[in-house]
């Protein structure tokens, strides 16, 4: 069991507006964190968690949350703050809890005052973590297997398809198992249709964005006087590369090809729905 030397660490204190969304009272919680290596928006650092409980009344929370406090510019340089909370711990904190109700865990927010120590027991904490790690897998014939990412909400999986891997995403909501069906059979649809809507993007793609090729292909000449051969739309079409396909339960699509260098390195996202068609294309990275 390690124990936290405060020393080594003491957290800045919120900026004034984020202060008042917390409790003025300082509590103690047991938390256990996932397998997520949290992240920084600003200065803010935050680590997800899995579930909690309050020290003071033995109250249980199922609910997901983080737990969010402020890094140095050394930290955020450095990359220092990745390892503040370790993967799949459960952790003895003192914590501010954020004051309106959570209704989700994207404001479930713990405001860190000090780590207590971690590495520690709670078998109800313990059982959340063992769920959490179980692999969920569904697998087809037409779009094959996918494996559920539980910190991303997304089933991935992939495909081979004229000898190139295709990565594929289902976009859920992963505790409602009824989105992964209705996102499954989307996918099943859109692979099983591939051959036609490969075609049609590419088409809507070289329409969209050949003159802005032919642009970026101006840009990277140096000399005025060398000449160029334009990019013509059929060029286009058949030079970029299918390699990721994004599905949701709602039948929205997003799928991207690599340009061929067309854009120097940036992809291209084309974007519609079962329902309305081919809608976007444009670049993107």
């Amino acid at each position: 069991m390690g124990f936290y030397d405060e020393e080594n660490y003491v957290p800045e204190k919120l900026p004034d507006a984020k202060n008042k969304m917390f409790e003025d009272k300082i509590r103690e919680y047991l938390v256990v964190t996932n397998d997520y290596s949290g992240a920084a928006v600003g200065k803010t650092a935050q680590m997800d968690i899995l579930a909690s409980v309050d020290v003071q009344t033995d109250e249980f929370d199922s609910m997901e949350g983080k737990i969010i406090w402020e890094t140095t510019d050394e930290e955020l340089k450095t990359g220092a703050f990745f390892k503040r909370f370790k993967k799949g711990t459960i952790y003895r904190i003192l914590a501010r809890r954020s004051k309106a109700k959570p209704e989700n865990k994207y404001n479930n927010m713990y405001s860190l005052v000090r780590v207590i120590e971690d590495s520690i027991s709670d078998e109800r904490l313990e059982s959340i973590l063992k769920e959490y790690r179980k692999k969920v897998v569904i697998e087809d014939e037409i779009s094959g297997k996918f494996v559920l990412d539980k910190d991303l909400e997304m089933f991935e999986g992939s495909i081979e398809r004229n000898g190139k891997k295709i990565i594929l995403y289902l976009e859920i909501e992963k505790n409602d198992p009824e989105t992964w069906d209705n996102a499954h059979e989307n996918m099943k649809r859109f692979i099983s249709e591939l051959d036609i809507r490969d075609k049609e993007m590419r088409e809507f793609s070289a329409d969209s964005l050949t003159d802005l090729a032919n642009d970026w292909l101006e840009d990277s000449v140096e000399d005025d006087e060398e000449e160029i051969e334009e990019i013509t739309e059929e060029d286009f079409a058949q030079r970029i590369d299918l390699c990721e396909i994004s599905v949701d339960s709602e039948g929205s699509y997003a799928v991207y090809y690599s340009d061929d260098d067309m854009f120097w390195g940036h992809s291209i996202q084309v974007c519609g729905s079962f329902d309305e068609g081919i809608e976007s294309a444009e670049m993107v990275g």
